[in-house]
């Protein structure tokens, strides 16, 4: 179904914002352009067959041993896991000499 949507020329019109400026905090009284901040409205349908997609290639990507080793941007895991990880291989080859 999502692929179908994909190939569509919906998923272009799930890929357009509507842009409405927000006034910064304590700066009404202002006309210039930086004083506001950006609020982008986006299609509820496309960001939610976007977070399908994504679920999908997720639990393709790490019920595998193929990212077992990735600790950046990952899930479940940080540096510390990586440091622990390095630590038992540095033992390991310690021991083995």
């Amino acid at each position: 179904m999502y692929n179908g949507c994909l190939r569509s020329a919906f998923s272009k019109r799930w890929k357009r914002a509507k842009l409405i400026p927000i006034l910064k905090p304590e700066k009404e009284n202002s006309e210039d352009v930086l004083k506001y901040r950006p609020l982008n409205i986006l299609n509820i349908v496309g960001k939610g067959l976007e977070k399908v997609l994504i679920n999908i290639m997720n639990h393709r990507v790490y019920s595998t041993d193929f990212m077992n080793n990735l600790y950046g941007f990952t899930q479940q895991k940080s540096s510390t896991d990586a440091a622990i990880v390095v630590k038992g291989s540095v033992e390991e080859s310690l021991k083995a000499g």
